[in-house]
């Protein structure tokens, strides 16, 4: 289930200290980067996409999608900031991560035949062991962001 929050730019920064204080107060944290922010618990997640002028240096527009398999106390505080401070919220009908799993994880199967480090011919091939930990390290950092990524492009 998924529900959208959108707002102009600067009614978000207005109030972003009181939404922060809602997902703390929710037990979320902060998961994400500077290029896809998001908030997580166990069972919830809350995204923000930003649109910026770059130039101006100025948020234009704030859209913050809450997704969990259920309605939750999280959900309805969060409806009730969002009509304090004058935003839209929308069930958002496109599909959740939950549904999307499968896809996402056949697109790393795929993506595991081309990237995954073959340790046995490595071996055999007289390369160090330090060397193939490193690879196999480096593959299952390059694969998780993999994962986001598709992740993000699957629910988007």
């Amino acid at each position: 289930m998924r529900f959208r929050f959108e707002m102009p730019g600067e009614t978000y920064s207005k109030n972003k200290e009181s939404f922060k204080r809602i997902l703390a107060r929710h037990g979320l944290r902060w998961r994400g980067s500077l290029d896809r922010p998001f908030w997580a618990s166990g069972s919830e997640r809350v995204t923000a996409l930003f649109d910026r002028d770059q130039e101006k240096d100025v948020l234009r527009n704030a859209t913050l999608i809450w997704e969990s398999a259920k309605k939750s106390t999280l959900l309805e505080d969060l409806k009730a900031w969002a009509w304090e401070v004058g935003a839209k919220a929308l069930e958002d009908r496109s599909p959740s991560a939950e549904e999307v799993t499968d896809e996402v994880e056949q697109a790393l199967r795929y993506w595991d035949i081309v990237w995954k480090p073959n340790v046995d011919l490595l071996r055999a091939q007289g390369r160090p062991n330090t060397w193939i930990e490193a690879d196999v390290k480096r593959w299952k950092r390059q694969r998780q962001e993999r994962r986001r990524e598709l992740m993000g492009q699957a629910t988007d």
